[in-house]
């Protein structure tokens, strides 16, 4: 069942795609070509060679119609350029009106006998024929009839479209709401935990006994500041830049009071601190270097974050021994991975990399 509900209905691949599209088309022509045989209508007197090739165009022009709105129209109203937007529709229906009225007298009119036949059946029809193609087409746009026609028919293609992306919508939100939760128990197991928290209070209290009373006090603001936050406001699917860049602060703080010989520096820069992104983004990658730098003479952990112009990168470098590097692509890294997928899809790119004695990661994302 999980299968039929990932693969054919919200996420179908590129042939399924085509298959389900033709599908619809072909019932669609199915459909018109039942309702005009059963039907009293201008063409109840035509061979059904004839009739069915008047549908078969009307069709397919509709399915172009249809897919222009569906792309680049719809594009337009995504980017709100609703001015563009409604001209493209009334420049469908437009052409439509021309092209199905073309496409139909030159069809009826190769056909004596379907002329003969809407002279005696249709006179009116046939009236309207027998005029200059310019005001056949000028009759229809203003009669109204070929355009409401033609938003009927794209009515049914589109509110599946709709529907169908909504459904997908709720879906994505649904799979970010459970990754956030994963996220949090293996942030909670992983880094806040009772590990952490022995080597961080132990630190706190050395710093206490060497009456360094203002840095341990500054310590277990950090500590009060994080936990908080991990409680109460990694709940929303975005957090403004700005409180995520105090996480990773006192996070890099209190882990670098248990450092003696580790040189540690870290770059910030943005030029707009309200930035929205997934709660705890960053948190993976500082706690790799961490956790797999040795203290000792010589070892370096480098941060850098910039965010400008809506492009972030993160960089991640620290000393690290061969060994280390299969380890840092954990749950942590992984769970990384999962989250940007679902966030930011097609915008954004990782690379790690060891050489020297040295790991390097790269995160870039167009937000």
């Amino acid at each position: 069942m999980k299968w039929w509900y990932k693969t054919r209905i919200i996420d179908p691949a590129p042939q399924q795609r085509v298959v389900y599209h033709l599908l619809f088309w072909l019932l669609l022509f199915a459909v018109r070509s039942y309702l005009t045989g059963i039907s009293f209508n201008v063409y109840s007197d035509l061979s059904n060679g004839y009739v069915t090739l008047l549908n078969l165009c009307s069709t397919a022009l509709i399915a172009a119609a249809y897919y222009v709105i569906a792309g680049p129209v719809r594009q337009l109203i995504t980017n709100k350029r609703m001015g563009l937007a409604i001209s493209g529709i009334m420049l469908i229906i437009v052409f439509y009106t021309i092209a199905d009225a073309i496409a139909e007298v030159l069809i009826l009119k190769s056909c004596e006998n379907c002329m003969h036949l809407l002279k005696d059946h249709q006179p009116a029809y046939y009236a309207l024929l027998s005029l200059n193609l310019p005001t056949i087409i000028a009759k229809r746009l203003l009669g109204l009839g070929t355009p409401l026609f033609l938003l009927l028919a794209l009515s049914i293609p589109l509110c599946i479209k709709l529907a169908r992306e909504a459904w997908r919508a709720q879906v994505k939100s649904l799979r970010l709401a459970k990754d956030n939760v994963e996220l949090e128990f293996n942030f909670l197991k992983s880094q806040i935990n009772p590990h952490f928290l022995f080597n961080t209070m132990n630190n706190i209290y050395g710093l206490i006994l060497k009456k360094d009373t203002t840095r341990s006090a500054e310590m277990v603001a950090r500590l009060s500041t994080l936990f908080r936050y991990m409680l109460y406001d990694t709940d929303k699917t975005y957090a403004p830049l700005d409180k995520e860049l105090k996480l990773l602060s006192d996070y890099i703080e209190l882990e670098k009071i248990r450092l003696n010989d580790t040189a540690v520096e870290v770059e910030v820069g943005t030029d707009n601190p309200k930035y929205e992104i997934p709660p705890l983004l960053f948190i993976p990658l500082a706690e790799n270097a961490f956790k797999f730098t040795v203290d000792q003479p010589g070892a370096r952990i480098f941060i850098s974050l910039q965010v400008i112009k809506g492009r972030l990168e993160l960089f991640v470098e620290n000393t690290a021994s061969q060994p280390t590097l299969t380890e840092q692509h954990g749950i942590g890294i992984s769970n990384l991975l999962k989250r940007l997928e679902l966030y930011y899809k097609g915008r954004y790119s990782y690379a790690a990399a060891y050489r020297e004695r040295t790991y390097f990661a790269n995160l870039i994302i167009d937000l």
